[in-house]
This record gives C-alpha cells, structure tokens and sequence, in this order.
C-alpha cells in the first residue's frame, strides 16, 4: 500500500507544506495491491461505489471552501505583520531547544508562506506560543501581538476541514466520524479511492454490502481510536478515509486466508505480479506499517491509524468467518477459474489423445476433470467417445447412459444427446441395452430437433423391449400432441396410443380427443 497523507496537523489544512527534510523511508516505496478479480456489472460493488461518492462529495463540495478561508488566513496573516513578531521569535525557539538545522536554515532562506507553514507544524512551539511563553505579556506589543493572532486562528478554523477533522486529544464522535469521509488533497483523495475500490469490491463481494459497511465504519473507528491513543495529549488534527480502507486489507487477507491470490507489488524500482497466499500478506502490510511509524514519525502520515486499521479489519474478519458471514462461493471463485482453465486445457488435450486413439490417456485426463467438475456434456460426451472406441459393452452402456441422463436445456444439448443415441444405437445394432426410462427422455431432445420420425422410431423401439414401461404411454401420449389439430397425424397417433396402451389413463385422454374431432 502507499501510505498517503492521513493525518493533518493544524497547519497542514492548505498552507503551503514546507519540508527540506529527505525522511528516512521517502524514497522506499511499498505497493502490494491484490488484482485476481474485474469488476463487472454482475459483481459492481454496491456500496463501495456509495462511498466513494460520499467521499467525493465530501471533498469537492463540503472541503471546497477551504482553500479560500485559508487564502484569507494567510493574507490576514501577513497584512497584520504577525510573522514580524512569531518568524524571529520561532528561530529563537530552533536555536534554544536545539531544533532541526534544516528548519532553521527553511526559517532562514524560505518564502514567508512556508516559514507560516513550519511554525504551524510544530506543535511544541505552538504549545508553548499559546501559553505565552514566546511573547511573554510584560512585552509592549503583547496586546496588539495576541489579538491579531487570536484573529488569524479564529479564521484559520472557520475552514470545514477544522471545524470536522479529528482532534487528537478529544473524543467526539461527530469528528471521528466525518474525518473518515475528509480528505487533505485531491492525490490523497485518489489514492484513497483508487484503493477502496480495489479492496471493497473483494471485501463487499465476500461479505455483501451491509456487513460490508459494517466493518468498514467499525474498522474506522478502530483506526480512529488507535490513532487518539498514539497521540493522547498532542495538540492536532486528522483526517482521511486510509484508516477505514486498511481496516479492508486486514479483512481481505482473514477472509482469503491461505488461498492463493494474484497480487501486484512494487518495492524500489522491482515490480511484477506474483500469486501468494492472501494472509501472508497480513504480516507485510501490517508491518510496513508499524515500521514507518517507528523511523518515519515526522512524515505527517497517519501510520498509527493504518496499523490499527489493519488490526481492527482482521479482528473483524475473523469473527465475520467464525459467524458464517463470508460468502464462500465469491471468495472461491478465482480457484474455480482457474481449475476451468485448467481443465479446458487438458479437456482439448483429451481430444487430442482420442483423435490419436490413444484412449487410455484421454479418459485419465476426462475422469479427472469429470470429478473436479461434474455435470459437463462435453466431458461426458467425450468419456463415451472412449468407451465407444476402447471400452467394453458395459462401459459403453455406462458412459452413454451418463450422456442421455443429462438434462439438456438448449438446442445444441439437444443435438448432442441425439448424436449420441443415434451412435450408441448403431454399436448396439438397433437394440439399445439401456433403461427404458432413460431412453424415454430423449423423445423431448428429438422432437425439440424437429425430428418427429426419430422420435416414433425411439418410442417402438422402447415399447418392442418393454411394453408396460410406466412413462411410454404418456411419451406416446406427447408425440401426438406434437401434430398439429385435425391433421392426419395426430388422429393417427391418438388412435395407436388408445388402441395399444388401452388400460393407461392417457388412452382416455386420447379416445376423448378423437371424439372432439
């Protein structure tokens, strides 16, 4: 993940963000996004689209405004000289309390915007200026000093941004909440979307969309709360939808588990696509994490919320899996594409095998697909190949009974199980050893075909074997239903069956339908 700006000190609200610093971790970059699902229209994630709206909503209208209030900020700011009393008074408080060099020289050499905004990034300093301890009250200029500064910072948090943003040392819920739905830029805003996407339409899909939503405001709060914890008694704001999202990643590797799952990762400049178990990358996004906030404190990154949103998803995942709550069939989805892929492959591998008669290999690699999926005409179709060609009578009667047993819905099914019979009846020549019942229902298959005279030759070949077959008298019963009324066809039809199939209740339904003619 690229951890983007997710918290916003005071002065991080739209002053210009000065920085001389290189940070430890700056130029390491660590990018782990899991990519082994498309989004569709079948699968459009429903409420995952609802908070990204929400969240540019929120930016593009609520935040809008911001920027103008802190211009206003910055020009009261320096029409009213406060920087001729704070900038020499904050290059005093470097020297004293022996600050960052690179600040010193910024306060220095830097443009008066960015030396406002190092003076509005350092909490100590403006601790310590609110306190009067920078200018002190016995100064002449005290008075005028204290009012313009009162004036700045009361327009200064006129913006929504500091009036909703989280405060690190107050609990208040109307605050954690909107802070999850901020963001303090348009590229914090896009990354943080481009993210939720990725991640919600795994999540959401695994859970649906309610529990979704229910474990991506708690995993914020968790996040939220981690991050007061951190910074009890610190002085600044937060902001950012980073928190909630890492709360997704922890979720997404609980849910996925040891499954093997398609990741992209860039670390330096080494980046390419690698298929690992899901929850291995638990340790990895939760650690990266942890390690910044350690040795890349100053980066104004919310690193404490993402652990914690990451550890708070994965509690939650876990108990989501324990409950019952994860569609398993969305989350074993990409293990079944794959098996299909597979098996396509060795299914036309198959084939080949049978057009080189190399009968024994082919019907190893049916019979295997045959039982990682079952239920597929063409592999059945194809296992009677093998048996037509090198099998015994019985197994040719068992695979082509496999293939007429099998409820066929459209055209081509239909065409195919007619294929088969018609080849199945030429190796039996003409005296099919199969179940009467299973031969019955390839009457619908022929007459779906059109093929009518196939049909009546299947229905005497049935009734020559088995003349009481319970369902022939209603096939019959059927086929003459298949002419149309009044033709010759049909009254011949009804008076075979009421002749030949005279005790069956269907002869009745005949003999009272020649009597409407």
């Amino acid at each position: 993940m690229i951890s983007v700006n997710a918290k916003v000190e005071p002065s991080h609200t739209g002053f210009p963000a000065y920085n001389p610093r290189i940070d430890r971790f700056r130029d390491v970059v660590l990018l782990i996004v899991p990519l082994h699902r498309r989004m569709t229209w079948a699968n459009a994630p429903v409420a995952t689209l609802a908070l990204v709206l929400l969240n540019c909503i929120v930016f593009f209208f609520m935040q809008s405004g911001d920027d103008r209030v802190l211009r206003e900020a910055a020009d009261y700011y320096a029409q009213s000289q406060l920087g001729r009393i704070e900038f020499p008074a904050y290059r005093d408080w470097l020297h004293e309390h022996a600050g960052d060099a690179q600040r010193v020289r910024a306060m220095q050499e830097a443009p008066a915007p960015y030396k406002l905004a190092l003076i509005e990034s350092d909490e100590d300093f403006l601790a310590a200026l609110h306190a009067d301890r920078i200018i002190l009250p016995t100064r002449d200029d005290y008075a005028d000093w204290h009012a313009k500064r009162i004036e700045f910072e009361r327009i200064r948090d006129s913006s929504f941004t500091a009036r909703h943003a989280l405060r690190f040392s107050h609990v208040e819920p109307a605050r954690m909440t909107w802070a999850m739905f901020m963001h303090g830029g348009l590229g914090h805003l896009a990354g943080n979307m481009v993210f939720l996407l990725v991640l919600g339409l795994l999540v959401e899909g695994a859970l649906g969309p309610w529990w979704f939503l229910g474990l991506y405001l708690a995993g914020g709060y968790g996040a939220t709360l981690t991050t007061m914890a951190w910074h009890w008694g610190d002085t600044g704001l937060a902001l950012g939808a980073s928190g909630a999202i890492a709360a997704l990643m922890g979720a997404y590797c609980v849910i996925w588990g040891l499954r093997r799952v398609r990741v992209f990762y860039w670390f330096f400049v080494i980046f390419d696509y690698v298929k690992v178990p899901a929850l291995v990358l638990l340790p990895f996004w939760f650690g990266w994490q942890v390690l910044n906030l350690m040795f890349d404190g100053g980066a104004h990154i919310g690193f404490d919320a993402h652990a914690g949103g990451i550890a708070c998803g994965a509690a939650l995942a876990l108990l989501q899996r324990r409950t019952g709550r994860v569609r398993q069939d969305f989350v074993e989805e990409d293990a079944r594409a794959e098996l299909r892929d597979a098996n396509t492959l060795d299914y036309e591998q198959a084939m080949a095998h049978i057009g080189k008669l190399e009968i024994a290999r082919a019907r190893a690699l049916l019979e295997r697909i045959d039982a990682e999926e079952p239920g597929q005409l063409r592999v059945l179709t194809a296992l009677y190949r093998c048996a037509r060609y090198g099998g015994t009578p019985a197994q040719l009667d068992a695979a082509a009974t496999r293939v007429l047993e099998f409820p066929a819905k459209t055209a081509d099914q239909f065409a195919e199980l007619r294929n088969v019979y018609a080849d199945y009846a030429k190796a039996c020549a003409g005296a099919p050893r199969i179940a009467p019942a299973i031969l019955l229902r390839l009457v619908q298959p022929f007459l779906r075909a059109g093929d009518e005279a196939g049909a009546e030759t299947l229905l005497h070949d049935v009734e020559r074997r088995a003349p009481n077959a319970p369902a022939l008298a209603a096939a019959w019963f059927a086929y003459a239903l298949r002419a149309s009324e009044d033709s010759p066809q049909r009254r011949a039809r009804l008076q075979y069956l009421a002749q030949n199939f005279a005790q069956s209740e269907f002869a009745a339904k005949a003999r009272f339908l020649l009597q409407q003619d």
